[in-house]
């Protein structure tokens, strides 16, 4: 399943019993000046990537309550 293997791949657990969600790109968005964001596999995979940002722990909670249903 899908979510397993998120879970297996980009999850641990902290000291303190918390999840973090690893590997989440830090920055999402087109264009800007001089058009330097535009979307393409190259730009997404050039950016930082930190833990629990929130573009990927929002869609993991409701998926994660979703299938606890």
């Amino acid at each position: 399943e899908a979510y397993e293997q998120f879970i297996q791949h980009f999850t641990k657990t902290e000291k303190d019993g918390t999840w973090s969600i690893t590997s989440c790109c830090s920055v999402a968005g087109l264009g800007g000046d001089k058009n330097y964001r535009d979307g393409s596999f190259a730009y997404y995979i050039s950016e930082l990537v930190r833990d629990n940002d929130p573009k990927a722990v929002g869609p993991f909670i409701m998926t994660s309550i979703l299938l606890n249903r």
